[in-house]
C-alpha cells in the first residue's frame, strides 16, 4: 500500500464505488471499501470524506440497538440535536442516545450512479467514432 501513488489510490476507490453503483447495494460502511481494495481505513475514510465534500455520497449515522444490535435509527448529523434515547422497533428496549456509539453508514448520490452510465456511453462513442 506505502508504494501507491494518490491517483492509485483514488482509482482504487473510483473503481469500487463504479461496482457498487452499478450493483444492487444501496447502503455501505466504510471498512466494505477498505476490504474491496485493500486499501487502509483511515485512507478510505479520507477519501470518502473528500467525496461527500463534493456531494457524490451522503455519510448518515447509524445507531443499532444496546441489546439486540439491530440497526435501529439512520439520520443525518443534523437531525440528531434533539434526541435523548430511542426505543427499539425489534425487541422494545429503551437506548440512551450517544454520538459516540454512531456507525458512519454510506450511500452514493443518484447523481453519482448516473455518472457511471453516463462514462460508459461516453466511452462507447469514442471507441466506434
Amino acid at each position: 500500500m506505502s508504494n501507491l501513488k494518490p491517483w492509485e489510490i483514488s482509482q482504487k476507490i473510483d473503481n469500487a464505488l463504479e461496482a457498487i453503483a452499478i450493483s444492487k447495494i444501496d447502503k455501505f460502511y466504510h471498512s466494505y471499501i477498505a476490504k474491496i481494495t485493500d486499501l487502509p481505513l483511515g485512507v478510505v475514510i479520507d477519501k470518502l470524506s473528500e467525496l461527500e465534500k463534493q456531494e457524490a455520497l451522503v455519510i448518515k449515522l447509524e445507531f443499532h440497538c444496546e441489546e439486540c444490535s439491530r440497526s435501529i435509527l439512520t439520520a443525518n448529523k443534523f437531525e440528531l440535536e434533539n434526541i435523548d434515547s430511542f426505543t427499539c422497533k425489534y425487541c422494545g428496549t429503551e437506548n440512551c442516545f450517544d454520538p459516540l456509539n454512531a456507525i458512519p453508514i454510506i450511500k452514493l448520490s443518484e447523481d453519482y450512479k448516473q455518472s457511471f452510465s453516463k462514462k460508459k456511453i461516453i466511452t462507447k462513442g469514442l471507441m466506434s467514432g
